[in-house]
């Protein structure tokens, strides 16, 4: 391979040199030493030019995440979105009796005549996949504040300058506060609310309250999740829904005594619903009962604070922002995992027994995903009905699109759209 290349540059003056190979990442490593043993004639003046060593797109895709990430030819300076797999030189003259050679030069020589065609098939997908990328890139733009830009191309001008720095291309894992911790400090808020005698209500908790209506959510969407795609429910899975329904219409019935407390404007909201339905319809599944969180009140009217206390609004606003955060990085968690799960499937599982468990394992993984994604949606919707003009700018609308694993292998690279929950 060395002598082969630098056979072909001989005679180049080179500024910049950019080289894609299947092992570029191993080749790379000691090649000034090899170029030293080379022929004179061929030897290249590595210290007057500027090289780089890069991975193929879709070769790329058997290296692991940090060989991809150093030596991908997507994240290389001055490539643009090439793939860097055809670039290839025709097989030079040897044994052309031979009929494997005479493939091999068949081959070259096909790719070559039909150079001029797929290069201008490849300008107009280019030119109208431009527009999305940029489009794309604008809008994830939008959602990244002034100072994270920055020190991310400043990342980026220090890795391309000393390549020992941290790669920014590295897929992160980001830590960020827990609900639990969210909440402990809404509720030291509201304590420290409660010594200055700023409370209306004495000795309650408005955070308990909404946490109260958070948690029945989640157990609203379980059941509903739980019935979604069953066409037959056994006589066992029945009595636990009866018991999940059961629970959780005590749940909502405590709910209620706090609302009346902390949301005075509530029951009229509710008995505007009760006279609404229809008097010969059964009354709602506990799954389906509209709690009437602040975030779900009507905002018409002059009443900014849509019949809660004081206080109330600005505390869920909290809690959703947290919801949204934690979500976000709970999806990612789970569709790298089952990105993981599927690579180690097609690798490693054969026989219709594993194949089984494993489809199983990864649709497990899928539904926690769906549940995640189905989280963030819910917690989003509530900080817009808040009203939450700066959350609604820092969170984006999650589309079904967008829910999909980053770097899937049915998806071509070049051509894929930077995904806002991956940022």
């Amino acid at each position: 391979m060395d002598y082969i290349i630098m056979s072909a540059l001989v005679g180049f003056n080179l500024m910049l040199l950019t080289i894609s190979y299947d092992i570029a990442c191993q080749w790379k490593k000691t090649l000034p030493e090899r170029n030293k043993k080379m022929p004179k004639a061929i030897r290249l003046p590595l210290d007057k030019f500027t090289y780089q060593c890069a991975l193929p797109v879709w070769h790329a895709g058997s290296h692991n995440e940090d060989c991809q990430a150093d030596n991908g030819l997507s994240f290389k300076e001055g490539v643009g979105k090439s793939d860097g797999e055809g670039v290839e030189h025709d097989a030079g003259r040897g044994q052309r009796v031979d009929s494997l050679e005479d493939k091999i030069d068949s081959h070259n020589y096909s790719k070559n005549i039909g150079q001029g065609e797929a290069l201008q098939r490849k300008l107009i997908v280019a030119i109208s996949e431009r527009d999305c990328q940029v489009e794309a890139f604008k809008e994830v733009s939008r959602t990244v504040e002034a100072d994270v830009k920055t020190a991310w191309k400043q990342m980026i001008k220090a890795w391309l300058k000393d390549p020992s720095m941290p790669n920014p291309y590295t897929p992160s894992r980001t830590d960020c506060p827990s609900e639990a911790e969210v909440r402990l400090a809404v509720k030291r808020d509201e304590d420290a609310a409660l010594a200055a005698g700023q409370s209306p209500l004495e000795g309650s908790s408005a955070t308990a309250f909404l946490v109260a209506g958070l948690q029945i959510e989640e157990a609203q969407r379980r059941i509903i999740t739980q019935l979604a795609g069953t066409a037959l429910v056994t006589a066992d899975r029945e009595e636990k829904l009866h018991d999940w329904r059961r629970a959780l219409l005590v749940k909502i019935g405590k709910f209620r005594e706090l609302q009346k407390r902390y949301m005075p404007g509530a029951a009229q909201a509710l008995l505007n619903l009760e006279t609404d339905r229809d008097e010969e319809a059964p009354p709602p599944k506990p799954e389906k009962i509209k709690l009437f969180m602040p975030s779900q009140m009507p905002s018409e009217g002059a009443d900014p604070l849509r019949g809660c206390v004081s206080g109330l609004i600005r505390m869920e606003t909290t809690l959703r922002a947290s919801q949204c955060l934690n979500a976000l990085v709970t999806l990612r968690a789970r569709l790298h995992a089952k990105r993981h799960l599927i690579t180690f499937w097609n690798a490693n599982v054969a026989g219709q027994v594993q194949s089984t468990k494993a489809r199983t394992l990864i649709d497990q993984v899928g539904e926690r995903v769906e549940a995640s994604a189905h989280k963030y949606r819910r917690a989003w919707e509530a900080l817009i009905g808040l009203g939450g003009a700066e959350e609604g700018v820092k969170f984006r609308e999650l589309r079904p699109e967008d829910v999909q694993l980053d770097g899937c292998q049915h998806k071509i690279i070049c051509n894929r759209a930077l995904k806002y929950i991956f940022i």
